[in-house]
């Protein structure tokens, strides 16, 4: 090739190589100003106004909160987060087992790979314009010993809040998923703020979502106790009747057997409505907002129920104005087939509605 042609061809890939970094260096420049008008969009809202950001959520379980992400069939994908918002969902609660992914003595150093993993999931789903709720999910040994492994929960908290200190206000920490057993209301009321006191030393505006005691059921939220803080929102799960929505769960013990139904009758309905006003009328008392953290009930019942369940259930929080989030996305309880890549309808929509 002469001279003049590999001139003519450096002046080209030069030109390639500036355009390349340019649009690089725009995109970035786009996602820094969508991430700084997110802040300032929620500048100034009260915590009910956030906890609207919240609105209609899906928990996208089996996956962090597995002892290794994948070991329980999910690996979140980045376009999940896509087709989540494209569905209309506003929000993604998800679940990490960060117990699994320690050092055993203090300060409990998080494997980074674990933390930089957990990074790019967030960073995805706020990409997509979904408020995020981070969890500490499955501690067991804290069911077992509150009182030996509450230090641990801090310390992980003391490192997660650091580490997303600089993040938007939508992305929202939930410091404790169900506790119970060992974990009893009076423990967890006297550990959750301390969990709450580290969050606040790097994260003072950021909202906390609080779990209710005895596995987060409606029933408890009287024992749960408050302290003085503008940013928190209560969390309740809900999977009322139980012999109902995890029939046929492998993990019961015994394993409820298959086959209730559930068929939508006024008193059925009307019993939903009556957990839910016990649990409204605490809020208001409280003036706190509601997150139904979790509803759903497992594959092994009858669609028509299912369908008939979680459309009554969602449509119950919306009148009380509970934000929710459905359990889950894509895999026992799921509304999202990950391999025909489509929803399961019409489950989908009794979760989301019609958009």
């Amino acid at each position: 090739m002469k001279r003049r042609n590999w001139n003519y061809l450096l002046i080209i890939l030069l030109v390639i190589s500036a355009f390349t970094l340019i649009s690089a260096q725009c995109d970035k420049d786009k996602t820094k100003e969508g991430e700084k008008n997110m802040v300032q969009s929620t500048k100034g809202k009260s915590v009910f106004e956030l906890n609207k950001m919240i609105g209609k959520g899906v928990n996208i379980g089996n996956a962090l909160e597995a002892p290794v992400e994948g070991a329980w069939g999910v690996r979140i994908e980045d376009e999940y987060f896509e087709v989540i918002k494209k569905r209309g969902f506003d929000s993604v609660r998800i679940p990490i087992r960060w117990s699994a992914h320690i050092s055993d003595k203090p300060p409990y150093k998080i494997e980074e790979y674990f933390l930089e993993r957990v990074k790019h999931v967030v960073d995805k789903a706020l990409e997509n314009n979904l408020t995020v709720i981070i969890n500490t999910h499955h501690f067991e040994e804290l069911y077992q010993d509150p009182d030996k492994y509450g230090g641990v929960l801090v310390e992980i908290w003391r490192q997660v809040a650091s580490f997303f200190k600089d993040y938007p206000e939508t992305l929202f920490f939930e410091i404790y998923n169900e506790p119970a057993q060992n974990l009893t209301g009076d423990k967890w009321n006297k550990l959750y703020p301390k969990v709450l006191e580290v969050i606040r030393e790097s994260n003072p505006d950021r909202v906390v979502i609080i779990d209710v005691p005895n596995w987060a059921h409606y029933s408890a939220i009287s024992s749960l106790k408050l302290v003085n803080d503008k940013r928190i929102i209560v969390s309740f799960h809900y999977y009322e009747p139980f012999n109902f929505t995890h029939q046929g769960a492998e993990w019961v013990n015994p394993v409820p057997p298959v086959g209730v139904k559930w068929n939508g009758e006024d008193w059925e309905v009307n019993q939903i409505k009556n957990h839910f006003r016990y649990v409204s009328d605490w809020a208001k008392k409280n003036n706190v907002p509601i997150f139904l953290g979790e509803f759903g009930a497992y594959s092994k019942a009858d669609m028509d129920s299912r369908v008939k369940w979680t459309e009554t259930v969602r449509k119950t929080a919306e009148e009380f104005g509970f934000s929710y989030a459905y359990w889950e996305f894509c895999a026992g309880f799921g509304i999202y087939d990950r391999w025909a890549e489509k929803w399961i309808e019409p489950l989908a929509t009794a979760v989301v509605g019609n958009n």
